[in-house]
Formats: C-alpha cells, structure tokens, sequence
C-alpha cells in the first residue's frame, strides 16, 4: 500500500491543510528561508535562557561574524564544522553562521566519549569544533593525532570568567543598527594559525559582520552530516542539503506551525527541552522557531524536572515537543498538575513511541492530545505527523507530511495490500541523498524510496501505524542505540570473547540495553566482572548507550550461516 498524493490530498483537505505545498523558486537555502524572518522580526525573541534573551537581530549580527570568522579561517563551501554543545545561545549562532558560510555543520552529542567524538570527527574529515568550557573532557582526552586534525577548537562558556559570562555579554551588547557598533579594525583580528584554541566571545569581539561576504548556495548544497548508527556498528552521516532542511522546516509550518500561529495572542512561545544535536530539536524547535518568529526558550538541563515545570509555569509555552519519557517525568511531578494550561496549543510527541496510558494522563491534566509524529534523521527529520485537527490520540503516527510518499513493501519489494505491515519506505524534498562516504546501493528501492527499516503499515485514510522500530534497534528515551555500536565497543575488553546487545523493556525509558556476553576462560581474579563492563563502557560510550544488564553466557545463538540471533535472546 502506497500513500498515493491523491489520497493523502483529498484527506488533508478535509483536515484544512495542502498537501501540494508550494515552495518558492526564489528559495534556494536555509538562509533565503529564514533572512526574512530575521529581519521582519528583528525586535523580538529569538532566544530564551532563564531571564536573559536574545532578539532576532541580535542572533543575526551573531551569526554573520561567525561567519566572517569562518571565512577568515580559508574555510570553504563544504567543509566542515562539528558543535558539540547542549541547548545555550552559542549553538544557534554558531547553526546560522555555518549556514551562511556554506559549512557543513556536524552535530554532535556533548555527552560522548572521547572514542565516540574520534569517530565523527576523523568520518566527517572535520577542520573546526565548538565545545563548552567545562564540558570539553571527550575533546580534551583525544589522542594527539585526531587533535591535529583540527584546525581550531572554539570554547564556549556557560557559567563564564568570574561573575559574569562574557560569551552572554558580548551577543546582548549587539545593536540592531549599524550605527550602535563600535570602531572596526580588520588588522586587530586574532591569528589562529598561531594557536588553535579560540574563545567564542573574541569571536564575536574580534569579526565584524559587514566582513562577511555572501556566496551562491544551491539547495542541493550540504548542509547537515547529521550522525545516526549503522548495521556496520559505526555511527554514520546521514547527508541533508539546504533544500531537505527547507522542506521540512515548510511542510512542518504548514501541518501544524499556522495552526498555533493563528491561535496565539501574542509571539508564539516554544518550550525546548530537546537537545538542539538531535535532528528532532535541531529542525522542529530551532529552525522552525526562527522561521516562525517564534521565542525558542532553550533548556539546557531538562533533567532538573523542577526547573523544568518552573519554567513551563512562568512562561506559558504554547508548543512543547517531547519524547514520550519527557512527558512521563512531568507528569509525575507533584507541581505539574496545578499549572495554568490555557495557552498551551499542541503538544508533539515523536522520538519513540508514545505509551496511549501516558498521552490518556496528559490530556487528562493538561487538556491537550500528545499529537503524535514519525521522524528519521535521514529525513530532516518528520515523515509524517497527527496535525492539530487530531484531537484524541489515535496510536497512529500520523498523515505523510505534504508533498511526502509512504509505501509500505514486502520481503520481496512488493507493495503490501492497505493494512498488512512491511518496510516502511518514503519519498519527499526531507529525503536525504545518501549516507557520507558509504555504498547507497541498498538505501534506497528502485523507484527512489528511502527504505527505513522500520516495519508498520497503511490504513485507507492513508495514516501510518509503526508496528516495531527496526527489530534490533534500541530506543532509549527517543534515542537511537544500535546493538552493533554497542556490541563493537565492549567486544574491544581483552577478557571477551564476543557479545550480543537486544533492547529489554524499562519501566522509564521505554527500552534499555541488555548485553549476553561470553568471556573467555578464568578464574578468581582474572575472571571478567560486570562491574569490569559498566568501567570499560562507561569510558567508552555515552550515558543512553550502555547496557543497564549484563549477562554471561557460554555461547551466542547463531544461525547456520553464523549470524547472531537476537531474536532468541529477547
């Protein structure tokens, strides 16, 4: 079953929506998509952290020096830049000013371990990386040689020298008119080919945005290497251009952005507890606030569940995108039921499967459906969605988004008949080209689909159910873990022999990660603990990827080819 666009047409006009999106000719990048907006709305909020802010002006002004600085450095159009940083002001300046300069941005979790930031930057063959002062330890413990490779390293601050943080200082005395910048000397700007380490606030200081010269970006230009795992055990690049971000910021803003845009009073507020280096947050809270005109209030610790109800009381979100853990957590917050409600106008739920329990409790407390999505970091991310008009949870993940193709296939590449499951497989401008440096050859059918992986099927409304989240991936808390990853790090301790990763269920993750093990021969104290595993995996891999069991066992279950059944350990 296929989601033909006539079908998928007829049933988004009953929902007021256009399927046959128009997307402008004149818009060839993410920055011809979001300079209007920048300065149609330069007064206003771009930006939230607690009690400080940042206009759209500022923001711009920010991110044109970035780019000048980029340009200063000989960067060219697609190299590449990696951001490993949590949700704080610098990230969207440092998003933007890539962007204009026709840089390649890699995301990158700060959580990760040294082996794991090794990885993408020696894969995306990266020459720039921004990191948080305080949170550089991955960077820090790099061997020598991955450090060589590049050629500078910008540190941000977050709590700042002394009592105040300058990174903070320097974007807010940004005018929004030329006349408020001070004197500028092109011949005071700092040498990095003296040193490679950079303060993001001289960065700011020391470039001027009138430096900066604007170049042809064409849509099918990179954007984004945004990293997702692989069956080779290594996590790979996922290639989006400007054109996939910019139909998937377009077709996001016409499923559901008009609709809260039309009911809001006053600027639309966005509460942003998803972190920006997850495609999920990176396109559905930061760029789509932008092109909205919308305040993005950017959470830096969702974890402080306090201060996360805190902030939803005082600033009265209307949009609030979450994965189904997020949603849990507040709700079990004593404070959270008590809050004012009235102007909260959707909440989006994708990432992982939301539990129907828990979208029955929100609506009973907030008064709002969790309208629930279907996204991959190969497509920018949203597939499709439960637009606004969706006022129970249904358990589906929603209607292809415009100008969006879903067919659900066989084994055998057959289409399936409406309602049987298969490989889901889409087509649309979100799609990516193909993975960075690797064989496409089995990405993609025939026709061109992208084939997910994912298994679920088709209603005759054209509707998309998920019926399992590929068999032997792993969601944690929205995040994708794939066993092999897992399986490739801990198969590196000299007491194992080899290992098998399958995802059990979890009471507050969803899922977790279990590992069988067999060891080799010992006993006493050279026999392998699991303690010794939660050290080694602990050094090796970020906090959502380790297992959370371990179990030893004499022999893996194989097939007769030697392929590891994981089927049979879950």
């Amino acid at each position: 079953m296929s989601t033909s666009p006539a079908l998928v047409s007829e049933v988004y006009a009953r929902h007021g929506l256009n399927y046959n999106l128009p997307i402008d000719d004149a818009i060839h990048n993410v920055i011809d998509l979001l300079q209007p907006k920048l300065t149609q709305h330069s007064e206003k909020n771009a930006f939230r952290m607690g009690d400080v802010t940042l206009s759209f002006a500022q923001i711009d002004i920010a991110s044109r020096r970035f780019a000048a600085f980029l340009q200063a450095q000989g960067f060219s159009k697609g190299d590449r830049v990696a951001v490993q940083l949590p949700n704080i002001f610098q990230y969207p300046v440092v998003i933007l000013g890539c962007l204009r300069a026709g840089i390649v941005l890699v995301n990158v979790n700060p959580l990760y371990t040294q082996y794991e930031l090794a990885h993408q930057l020696l894969d995306a063959q990266v020459k720039g990386l921004v990191v948080l002062k305080g949170m550089d330890s991955a960077y820090q413990n790099l061997e020598e040689e991955v450090k060589q490779s590049l050629g500078w390293v910008i540190h941000c601050s977050l709590s700042g020298d002394g009592a105040a943080n300058n990174d903070i200082l320097a974007l807010k005395q940004l005018g929004s008119s030329q006349s408020d910048y001070p004197a500028f000397d092109a011949g005071n700007l700092p040498n990095t080919t003296q040193t490679n380490s950079i303060r993001f606030v001289d960065v700011i200081n020391n470039y001027h945005e009138s430096h900066f010269e604007p170049l042809t970006i064409g849509r099918q230009d990179l954007a984004l290497l945004q990293y997702t795992g692989g069956t080779t055990g290594k996590p790979k690049g996922a290639k989006l251009s400007h054109f996939n971000l910019v139909a998937n910021v377009l077709q996001c803003y016409e499923c559901f952005g008009d609709n809260i845009q039309s009911r809001a009073k006053q600027q639309v507020k966005v509460l942003n507890p998803l972190p920006l280096y997850h495609i999920f947050s990176f396109t559905v809270c930061g760029l789509l606030s932008l092109y909205g005109g919308w305040e993005d209030i950017l959470v830096t610790n969702p974890r402080d569940m306090d201060g996360l109800v805190d902030t939803i009381e005082k600033h009265k979100p209307n949009l609030i995108p979450s994965v189904n853990t997020l949603f849990l957590g507040l709700l079990h917050h004593p404070k959270f039921s008590s809050l004012d409600f009235s102007e909260l106008y959707l909440s989006i739920g994708g990432g992982t499967a939301i539990i129907k329990a828990i979208a029955e409790r929100w609506k009973t407390v907030t008064g709002q459906t969790i309208n629930e999505g279907y996204g991959m970091s190969e497509t920018a991310p949203v597939i499709s969605f439960n637009p606004p008009s969706i006022t129970d949870f249904n358990g589906t993940v929603g209607l292809p988004l415009s100008l969006t193709e879903v067919k659900v296939i066989d084994d055998a590449g057959n289409e399936c008949e409406v309602g049987s499951s298969g490989e889901v497989c889409i087509k649309g401008p979100q799609v990516m080209s193909g993975y960075w440096e690797r064989d496409n050859q089995d990405t993609f059918t025939a026709d061109g689909y992208f084939k997910s992986g994912d298994i679920g099927f088709v209603d005759e409304q054209g509707f998309v159910t998920l019926v399992d989240r590929k068999k032997d991936m792993i969601l944690v808390s929205g995040f994708n873990v794939y066993p092999n990853e897992v399986e490739a790090v801990l198969t590196e301790h000299p007491k194992v022999v080899e290992v098998a990763v399958v995802g059990v269920a979890d009471e507050y993750s969803g899922q977790v990660p279990k590992a069988f093990v067999v060891a080799k021969q010992g006993k006493g104290e050279s026999a392998l603990t699991v303690e010794e595993l939660q050290q080694f995996a602990h050094e090796r891999m970020t906090g959502y990827k380790r297992p959370k069991y371990y179990e030893f066992i004499d022999e893996l279950p194989k097939s007769a080819v030697g392929k590891i059944l994981r089927k049979e350990l879950r």
